[in-house]
C-alpha cells in the first residue's frame, strides 16, 4: 500500500488531508511541524510527502520551511518521494530543494487525490481480482497480455472510478471532482459518452464492460 505522510501546523489541514488520503486507500501518517517532521523520516521511508509551506507562530521555536527545506534535499538524496507542497494564494514561491506539485490553499480535497495518482499510482485494492492494471503515466490500461491505450479524460475518470470503488458517482459530480467544470448543464450527455468509450475499451481488454455498472438516476460505480 502506497504511504503518505502529511505535514501541516493547521490540525484541520492536517486532518482533513490525512483522513482524506486513508479514504482513498493510501497508508498515511502526519506530523503537526517540521522538527517532527524530520525525526519522522530520518526512521520511516514514505511515498509521497504533503508538506504545507508556513511561517513560525509569532513567540514560537522551532525549524522553519527554510530549514526543513534544506534538510529534506540532504535527507532524502537517495529515496526522493513524490512531494506535494500546500501555499496560501498569493504567497511568494519558496525555491523547493526537492520539486513537486503545488497545490494553493484553499483547494478541493480532490486536488490531492489527483497529484497523488500522477504521481505514486493508485492504491492496489486486494478484491481486484480481474488483474487490472491502470498506468497514468501512459494512460494505458492492461490486464495480463493485453493492454488499449486511453485518452487523458479517459484515464482521469476512471482513475477517479477505481479510486471510488464500490461508491455510486452522480454525473454532476464526476464533472466537478474529476474535471473541475462547475456548470453541471448537459452532465449526464457529457459523462455518458465518456462512459461508453471507457466501457468499449474495458471490453477489449477484460472481455467485459460490466466493470462500470450504471445505477439509474443516480449515476456510476465501479466494481473490480
Amino acid at each position: 500500500m502506497p504511504s503518505v505522510f502529511v505535514i501541516s501546523r493547521e490540525p484541520r489541514t492536517r486532518s482533513a488531508v490525512a483522513d482524506y488520503v486513508r479514504e482513498r486507500g493510501y497508508d498515511a501518517a502526519t506530523a503537526d511541524s517540521y522538527d517532527r517532521a524530520m525525526e519522522t523520516l530520518g526512521e520511516y521511508v514514505f511515498d509521497a510527502l504533503i508538506v504545507d509551506v508556513q511561517g513560525l507562530p509569532r513567540g514560537e521555536n522551532g525549524a522553519t520551511f527554510a530549514q526543513f527545506n534544506h534538510w529534506l534535499a540532504q535527507a532524502l538524496q537517495s529515496q526522493r518521494p513524490a512531494m506535494i507542497y500546500l501555499l496560501h494564494k498569493g504567497a511568494r514561491r519558496p525555491q523547493f530543494r526537492i520539486e513537486g506539485a503545488v497545490i494553493k490553499k484553499p483547494f478541493p480535497l480532490e486536488a490531492i487525490g489527483e497529484a497523488l495518482r500522477e504521481r505514486i499510482g493508485l492504491p492496489r485494492h486486494p478484491g481486484n481480482e480481474r488483474g487490472l492494471d491502470l498506468d497514468l503515466a501512459s494512460n494505458t490500461l492492461r490486464c495480463g497480455e493485453r493492454q488499449v491505450h486511453l485518452t487523458n479524460i479517459e484515464a482521469t475518470l476512471l482513475a477517479y472510478l477505481m479510486e471510488h470503488e464500490g461508491e455510486t458517482l452522480h454525473p454532476r459530480d464526476l464533472l466537478v471532482d474529476v474535471w473541475q467544470y462547475h456548470d453541471a448543464a448537459g452532465a449526464s450527455t457529457l459523462v455518458r459518452a465518456h462512459v461508453s468509450n471507457l466501457r468499449r475499451k474495458l471490453r477489449e481488454v477484460l472481455g467485459t464492460s460490466d466493470a462500470i455498472q450504471t445505477i439509474r438516476g443516480k449515476g456510476y460505480r465501479f466494481i473490480a
